[in-house]
């Protein structure tokens, strides 16, 4: 990975301050809300780094964050439900970060 620009070191900022307040919700609302889509808003952010791969990373981290967000959410009223939300949150991340990085396709 080549080093980052100063463009790329306030991206960084923007998308962990968004991370970490979409983290903070999923952590207040029962774990079958779906909060965790809007990890959507900083994965698109990502698109705009000068190093494609942190798009994976982001997407990497956002996958890991969803699966943490179910385990330390407040319980909700279906455990079906819950898995199945996350599940499908899960695909989400990675289908979106794989069109962010594959312009033209």
């Amino acid at each position: 990975m080549g080093a980052f620009t100063a463009d790329d070191r306030i991206l960084i900022v923007v998308i962990a301050a968004l991370t970490a307040g979409v983290f903070v919700l999923d952590l207040l609302t029962p774990s079958d809300i779906a909060i965790w889509a809007l990890y959507v808003l900083p994965l698109g952010l990502s698109r705009w780094f000068s190093v494609r791969q942190m798009t994976w990373v982001v997407a990497g981290t956002f996958t890991a964050l969803i699966i943490l967000g179910y385990f330390y959410s407040p319980p909700g009223a279906s455990f079906d439900v819950a898995v199945i939300n996350r599940s499908l949150g899960v695909g989400m991340v990675w289908i979106a970060a794989f069109f962010l990085t594959n312009e033209g396709v």
